[in-house]
């Protein structure tokens, strides 16, 4: 069996498998579109797309290299595997009269890595896809039926940090680690156990102990260093336009890579447009300034407060955690990694391999008998009450439940009205979510402000419409109950309905993925 593993990343993406002859794991290199990362042997694809025709796009390092986006930033995309994780998606750009969305660009960003795969003779008959802790099941839906396009006989999905857990773990039987996966577009942190082969078993059991998440990243601090740095010269993002914007962005990430190795970074452009010199100047303590004043390093410290609290109520102890990893390149900031420090020590922290451990502890996990895993959020039922004005919520499965797992009981339901030929349910997903408000102006281009926590319900139809659950024939009748309908949560984490019509005994629904019933 040929497995590959993809950490689809916001602002890098890594794909690997295991090397026939040593089983490790091995990052692959494309020719074009790989680059090495600053600092390190590190092969990425930067997740980046162009296009430059009809149906013609560019992908990755040639479109970063060649500053592509900053000719014709309209038909530049970036950040669009954030967009896709997103409950509200920027609108579509309408290019050579195609209509480009987030879902678009991303699945002809990874067919291309897949096209890649194929010419050096790799056939993948497992692909395993890396995804944040917090990625709601319409995010995980589309991968499947991604794989499913693809012809790939087995797809499996994990959650970045968790895999970055295991992929240590595996080399260290019995231990408990945490991961704080740190990348361009999300925190996620995993909190996971091993437990040795024993029995006659062969390889390891995985538990997944406590997990916490942001929807925060890079991508929104290189945009901060930005927008303080026009402030501090009295300008704006429409003053210096689209293109003096994305000049902008680069220099930004160049010396937030910068500060990761030195304590004070300085970057220049001249912006021949508006015959204006930026020098960009930024030393370590103002960076943990912006840092702290965009709430950041506080979403760090309740993420970091939310595991320990899980884990305290397990009978888990902070001192009984014995390494943390740090993983992706926002670890590498230095305000970061010191208020991690300030939690565990600093014998305890580790700093290996920031930008390939999630993708090699991917491949790690096919060698585990089982993962035990919970559900990161609650899956509900949403009413609307005319009175109250407000909406209510029917829990079904509550957040931190073991999966796979069936509810205890059916829920029966009745129609609302005589004559009625349909009933539909708003089911979708539950969870309390920290992210920085992102909005977007006409041509689809984001920007982000301070953290924020709100409540997602996350429709389980894509369109955020009631999900039908029955077809009734005959139709119902009011007042008398019709379907029962059973619950449960498969071991991929899709939620399921059997559902059966009380006044024929048919069974209407077998095992049916929410997600797909129309």
């Amino acid at each position: 069996m040929t497995s590959v593993a993809i950490d689809f990343g916001t602002s890098n993406t890594i794909v690997c498998t295991l090397d026939p002859v040593t089983q490790t794991p091995r990052t692959l290199k494309f020719d074009g579109i790989s680059r090495r990362f600053e600092g390190t042997q590190v092969n990425v694809v930067p997740t980046l797309a162009f296009v430059q025709g009809q149906n013609s796009l560019l992908f990755g390092e040639i479109v970063r290299s060649r500053r592509l986006g900053f000719s014709q930033p309209k038909q530049y995309f970036q950040a669009f595997k954030r967009d896709l994780v997103a409950e509200y998606q920027p609108p579509p750009r309408q290019l050579e009269g195609i209509n480009y969305s987030a879902e678009i660009v991303s699945e002809l960003f990874l067919k291309h890595l897949w096209q890649q795969l194929l010419q050096q003779g790799i056939e993948p008959s497992r692909l395993i896809f890396t995804v944040p802790v917090g990625a709601f099941e319409l995010y995980l839906d589309w991968f499947r039926d991604f794989a499913e396009r693809l012809n790939v006989p087995q797809v499996q999905l994990i959650d970045e940090s968790t895999a970055a857990a295991l992929g240590y773990a595996i080399q260290q039987p019995g231990s408990l680690v945490l991961v704080v996966d740190f990348g361009g577009g999300t925190l996620d942190l995993s909190l996971v156990r091993t437990i040795a082969a024993s029995g006659g078993q062969e390889v390891l059991r995985a538990e997944v102990l406590a997990k916490s998440d942001a929807y925060i990243g890079g991508v929104d601090i290189d945009a901060w260093i930005v927008e303080d740095y026009l402030q501090r010269i009295n300008s704006s993002r429409d003053a210096v336009k689209e293109i003096g914007w994305l000049n902008l962005l680069e220099l930004a990430e160049r010396l937030k890579i910068n500060l990761s190795y030195h304590n004070e970074a300085t970057e220049s452009w001249f912006d021949d447009e508006n015959f204006i010199a930026h020098d960009l100047k930024l030393n370590r303590d103002e960076f943990a300034e912006i840092l702290e004043a965009r709430q950041l390093l506080e979403q760090v410290r309740q993420s970091l407060d939310e595991v320990l609290a899980i884990t305290l109520n397990k009978g888990i102890n902070k001192a009984d955690i014995q390494y943390v990893l740090l993983v992706g390149g926002s670890c590498l900031i230095p305000a970061v990694q010191q208020l991690i420090v300030s939690y565990f020590g600093r014998s305890r922290v580790k700093l290996g391999k920031p930008f390939e451990a999630v993708a090699h502890g991917a491949l790690a996990s096919s060698l585990l008998v089982q993962i035990e895993d919970y559900l990161r959020h609650g899956y509900a039922i949403r009413l609307w009450e005319p009175y109250e004005k407000r909406h209510t919520y029917f829990s079904l499965f509550d957040q931190g439940g073991k999966y796979p797992c069936q509810r205890s009981e059916p829920l029966t339901l009745q129609v609302a009205k005589d004559g009625q030929r349909e009933i539909r349910l708003d089911i979708g997903e539950i969870a309390a979510v920290s992210k920085a408000e992102v909005n977007y102006d006409i041509h689809g281009r984001m920007t982000s402000s301070e953290l924020h926590q709100q409540t997602d319900f996350r429709s389980l139809e894509s369109h955020h419409d009631a999900v039908c659950i029955a077809h009734l024939d005959p139709p119902g009748q009011l007042g008398v109950d019709r379907i029962s309908v059973q619950f449960e949560v498969n071991q991929q984490r899709v939620l399921l309905a059997t559902v059966r019509d009380l006044l024929t005994g048919r069974v209407l629904v077998e095992k049916g993925a929410i997600a797909k019933l129309k």
